[in-house]
């Protein structure tokens, strides 16, 4: 859980940067910025958004067995096609 509080807090301040950048428009302000949000996304992405992530590939891996059956349905042509008695 520190770990997530500290990625937090950077968040944070990177935020808080922004916005004092936008406000008082320091051009080295805006590529400080940049740096941060990008260490951010490279090495906090993990510990700041794993339950999302976690979330997002189950859901793509049940649409993957939709979509795999579906085209299955369509290859075999039993769609449409009425079962006889």
């Amino acid at each position: 859980m520190n770990q997530k509080r500290t990625w937090t807090a950077l968040l944070f301040l990177d935020i808080i940067l922004f916005l004092l950048a936008l406000s008082i428009n320091i051009v080295p302000l805006y590529f400080l910025v940049i740096f941060l949000s990008f260490f951010i996304y490279k090495n906090g992405n993990a510990v700041l958004f794993k339950e999302y992530d976690e979330r997002k590939k189950q859901k793509y891996e049940e649409y993957k067995v939709v979509q795999n059956a579906v085209k299955e349905t369509i290859r075999k042509g039993n769609i449409l096609k009425k079962k006889e008695l």
